[in-house]
């Protein structure tokens, strides 16, 4: 990695490798988030899953012990009929009928059984316990399968054919169907009996106790869901809280050796200009001086940055001032690669305004906001930096635009911290300092969008009385 100090573009290489801190915190925390919600799910899932297969397997159960009964029963009451008995009704004698009508009362009362008859082909009622006085069997849509092959298995005195439940009006029914056959071993009729589904309550209950669990359940996932997203932003702040002060130590010291490393041939330099002034006098010594005293500030202010003990001396600056000497000093540079640096200041006759500031932090922040613009307009049809003051009641605003191709709106909630940076080369350091100076000094840096993408970065400082 290389540190840059852009007011006099030292790069100092270091066999150093930070990662990208957010991109780790929020890919972590993501893969964290995936692996709980689809756990949570999967185990959701997976209970009510359980308990649907436990209902349908108990209404299985049912249906199937119901079924054995209801088709015994059938058989059972068909071997009760001897086939002089179905020749004679056939035949249409009373005395037949009333025997029939006997034998299906007791079948009925054996069984508490909702209705127990005889049918011909034709699924007319020959004899019903029934009190309708209906003659054809009104079920014959629901039921005429099971009839059929009642019917069909002609001979067979063990047979029965029993239906599947369904319902009619607040009931939920099943019957099953026996042959009869005549003295000549003819099915001549069909016996059917039809019983109550006496569990259906129950089952009803069950269901309605499923979808309430099922209901439950999910409120339960969704509400451990939103807890451990609250947690778990939580903690990944204070994640992201440890490891970036354990960089901000890292960057201590590495800081600390850099300004030692610095420090000393900056001693030299120093003692070299002064010894050109004595000699010659001449103005150039003068701005050699200025300019090593100013990067040994530099140096001292990121080493007291690094190790937390940033300390700045707020002064009244007047900002018109300011910003013209900034702009004196580096507008020629900038001209050379053909940017146009200016300002709106005199213009503006915002001549009466001063802010409280760090001179030399104040300095430093808009000399990095002025190179990153510089970087942005590079490949501009028309490279422009424009520095313009917006005075307001209690503060002061001073932008700097540029009107490159603007900031991906993906990028701004990560642009300010540290070791964050889209360059191939720098640090990652700049925006980050810039605004750990800028609330040094109760200030607040933000960004803001002009016409056709133009970038906006807003200093915004406390306004001071003229001293």
């Amino acid at each position: 990695m290389k540190i840059y100090f852009t007011n006099f573009n030292i790069q100092i290489p270091l066999d150093l490798e930070i990662k990208n801190l957010d991109y780790y915190r929020m890919n972590s925390f993501s893969r964290r988030s995936t692996a709980v919600i689809f756990f949570t799910g999967l185990l959701i899932v997976i209970v009510n899953l359980t308990w649907w297969l436990f209902y349908a397997k108990t209404e299985a159960s049912f249906e199937e012990q119901l079924s054995r009964r209801l088709g015994s029963l059938a058989v059972l009451g068909a071997s009760g009929f001897n086939g002089e008995t179905i020749s004679a009704l056939a035949d249409g004698y009373l005395s037949a009928y009333e025997k029939a009508l006997d034998q299906l009362e007791q079948i009925k009362a054996a069984d508490s059984l909702s209705e127990v008859f005889i049918l011909d082909v034709d699924y007319n009622y020959m004899v019903t316990t029934s009190l309708d006085e209906d003659l054809i069997y009104y079920l014959i849509l629901l039921n005429r399968e099971a009839i059929d092959s009642a019917f069909f298995n002609s001979g067979e005195n063990y047979f029965s054919s029993v239906t599947a439940s369904y319902r009619t009006d607040d009931f939920i029914l099943k019957s099953a169907f026996a042959p009869l056959v005549d003295s000549t071993g003819d099915t001549r009729f069909v016996l059917g009996i039809e019983a109550d589904v006496d569990y259906a309550d129950n089952l009803l209950s069950l269901r309605r106790s499923l979808y309430i669990s099922t209901a439950v359940s999910i409120g339960i996932g969704l509400l451990f869901g939103i807890l451990f997203f609250l947690v778990q932003r939580k903690i990944s702040a204070t994640e992201h809280s440890l490891i970036r002060s354990q960089s901000q130590a890292n960057l201590g010291r590495m800081v600390a050796v850099v300004s030692h490393e610095i420090k000393n041939p900056l001693m030299i330099m120093r003692a070299s200009a002064e010894s050109l002034k004595k000699e010659n006098n001449k103005p150039e010594a003068d701005f050699i001086l200025e300019e090593i005293d100013r990067l040994n500030q530099i140096v001292s202010r990121y080493l007291g940055f690094a190790s937390g003990k940033l300390v700045l001396k707020i002064e009244t600056v007047k900002v018109s001032e300011f910003i013209i000497d900034i702009i004196s000093k580096f507008a020629p540079q900038l001209g050379e690669q053909h940017i146009q640096l200016k300002s709106t200041v005199e213009e503006n006759n915002y001549e009466n305004i001063f802010v409280k500031a760090d001179p030399i932090a104040l300095r430093q922040v808009l000399i990095n906001l002025i190179l990153n613009a510089s970087e942005a307009v590079a490949d501009s049809n028309h490279p422009e930096i424009i520095i313009d003051v917006r005075p307001e009641i209690n503060r002061v605003f001073i932008i700097v635009a540029d009107n490159g191709p603007g900031i991906n709106p993906k990028l701004l909630k990560n642009i300010f911290e540290p070791f964050y940076t889209t360059k191939t080369k720098g640090s990652g350091l700049g925006l980050f300092h810039t605004r750990k100076l800028m609330e040094a000094m109760d200030g607040k840096i933000s960004i803001e969008f002009g016409d056709k993408k133009q970038t906006k970065f807003v200093l915004s400082l406390l306004t001071a009385d003229k001293e």
